[in-house]
């Protein structure tokens, strides 16, 4: 028996790594785009999104939560309420840190995780962290551009913010362009802190330096951005909470 036992064990595969995801959304209507950086990615934030090591720093669970004064597992979790396995989710843009992961351990595989980046680097920095599930599917492309796909949610986690205020509204059309009936977009990003705010001000500094779109969220609502006949339909419900002191807002668009 202990002979039989041994030579079974000897016999058996080793174990097998998880496979890689694929970093192409295979869709004929997308396999000849051609797309630019916009001017101002190149002059603002060349370095952040664009350089390997970077990427990677900043994909860091810590780091991310740092940026975000440790509140991103509240904000993360607030998406991942909004998100049931066996739907078709669309992500406009990388977000920093666990989001990917926790988005895609609450779809434990089913439905479409479909994440568009014009940034190769930072696509390359979040494949091992999405590596196991095969329902993701990441696209270097421009996500302004429109594609015939529609999904049940898109998510746009702290994207707005990094945008002009014309490209705000490109993105946002998009967003509801893709969507299924009965669809939903969920936003997390930066609001204007509340007047007593003790990082108000130093914040406001750190913008005009390094973030010189994120102030427009400081004076328009995010629905501001939205086509004129959807802000205006009774089809869709738009929903808003913040955080932190205002500093963050939590914003949902769903329609009906």
């Amino acid at each position: 028996m202990t002979d039989k036992k041994k030579s079974f064990m000897n016999s058996s595969p080793k174990p097998v790594p998880p496979p890689r995801v694929s970093a192409v959304i295979t869709d004929p209507d997308e396999e000849n785009e051609i797309f630019v950086v916009p001017p101002y990615l190149e002059s603002v934030y060349k370095h952040r999104y664009f350089v390997h090591r970077f990427a990677r720093f900043f994909q860091n669970n810590l780091t991310a939560a740092a940026t975000n004064f440790f509140w991103s597992r509240r904000l993360v979790r607030f998406v991942a309420d909004e998100i049931r396995p066996g739907t078709d989710v669309l992500q406009f843009g990388i977000a920093d840190g666990k989001l990917q992961r926790v988005l895609a351990e609450k779809m434990s595989g089913e439905g479409a995780y479909h994440i568009e980046d014009i940034s190769k680097p930072q696509v390359d920095a979040l494949l091992p962290t999405v590596a196991p599930w095969l329902n993701v599917r990441m696209k270097v492309r421009d996500f302004t551009i429109p594609t015939k796909r529609q999904y049940d949610a898109a998510v746009l986690f702290f994207t707005l913010h990094e945008l002009p205020d014309t490209r705000k509204a490109e993105v946002v059309k998009r967003a509801f362009a893709a969507l299924k009936p009965s669809g939903k977009i969920i936003f997390v990003d930066y609001a204007k802190p509340r007047a007593w705010h003790p990082l108000k001000y130093p914040l406001r500094q750190f913008n005009r330096l390094f973030e010189p779109f994120a102030e427009s969220l400081w004076k328009n609502e995010i629905k501001s951005f939205a086509p004129i006949d959807l802000q205006e339909s009774k089809k869709i419900v738009w929903a808003k909470r913040t955080a932190f002191g205002g500093l963050y807002q939590c914003v949902i668009a769903q329609t009906r």
